[in-house]
């Protein structure tokens, strides 16, 4: 039993279809948003369809026997997380047993069905969610309309635990409006790395291939003395290979290969602008050899540092 840590509110009229209940929720930010009675913790808001992802409704409710809900066509996206028990969803023509350990998701659009197996209730949590970005995120978690139930690949308890912090913040504060949004992008992060962890491949390239190629550019040009390439696909988060086969498409270069040259460059500049000696930048620009330092310089630039530096004392016109 989920601990209620709120006055005990009456119950429902128990004479309201739930369809009206969840109609009237997804309302009512600023009227009766949150209710809580023996087996049922709700919070309601509005919803927001300019943003990203913008929670509407959260609950946690351990089911009659004979709870039924619909048939139903929302505006949101369902989330539910089976703590105990089973049940039965029937929607896009398709109908799934749902058992203790699995999610199922409802689809904005689509007329839904759910109902609580009778010898086996379900006890579930849920979030509902709407915004600009909310089907690409469920699709990176394993969840689109094709296969709208999937294993938790995870603790329930962790799910439901997300669920209770935004149920343990239902007051009308700015605050807490910030909190419950950034629980939900909890529970939805919660959501894609549990699938992408038993679906590794899958999830593989989330962004297209420039973002992560200019996202190594940028960690090479912050860090390029102390870093190799292993460490770039590192930070990114994807693989070494995957790095330099899009690296090449796009430079015409393998990364290892531009991480080097960049050293060069950076050494050569420091050639040209400081007094530092040969040795000092070649530490600097993450060499730990100083004549692999000057092999490797001398191989782009066609001179060794010192003859480089030499050459452009030569070239520079006396004041």
């Amino acid at each position: 039993m989920v601990k209620n840590t709120y006055k005990k509110l009456p119950p429902e009229n128990p004479a309201a279809s739930n369809e009206q209940t969840v109609k009237a929720g997804i309302t009512m930010l600023d009227e009766k948003n949150y209710r809580v009675d023996a087996n049922f913790r709700w919070l309601g808001s509005r919803m927001k369809e300019t943003e990203e992802l913008c929670l509407t409704v959260c609950g946690i409710e351990r089911c009659r026997p004979d709870k039924t809900f619909g048939p139903i066509i929302r505006d949101d996206y369902h989330v539910h997380m089976v703590l105990h028990g089973k049940g039965y969803l029937k929607m896009n023509g398709k109908t799934y047993t749902v058992t203790d350990g699995q999610i199922f998701t409802t689809f904005p659009d689509v007329e839904v069905y759910y109902y609580s197996d009778p010898k086996d209730p379900w006890y579930y949590t849920w979030i509902s969610f709407g915004g600009i970005r909310a089907a690409y995120f469920l699709e990176k978690a394993g969840i689109t309309l094709e296969h709208p139930v999937r294993d938790a690949y995870m603790d329930s308890g962790t799910f439901l635990n997300i669920a209770e912090k935004i149920l343990n913040h239902h007051e009308l504060i700015i605050e807490n409006e910030l909190l419950r949004t950034s629980f939900l992008y909890e529970a939805i992060a919660l959501l894609v790395k549990s699938y992408s962890e038993q679906h590794p491949r899958k999830n593989l390239n989330s962004y297209p291939s420039d973002v992560y190629v200019n996202s190594a550019l940028d960690y090479i040009h912050r860090n390029y003395a102390r870093i190799q390439v292993s460490d770039v696909a590192k930070h990114i988060g994807i693989s070494r290979y995957y790095l330099s086969r899009i690296f090449k498409n796009k430079m015409n270069i393998s990364p290892q290969t531009y991480l080097l040259n960049y050293r060069l460059e950076q050494a050569g500049n420091l050639l040209r602008t400081t007094n530092m000696t040969v040795q000092e930048i070649s530490d600097e620009v993450g060499y730990t050899n100083s004549f692999s330092f000057s092999e490797s310089f001398k191989k782009l630039y066609g001179f060794s540092p010192k003859k480089y530096r030499d050459h452009l004392k030569k070239e520079k016109p006396e004041a």
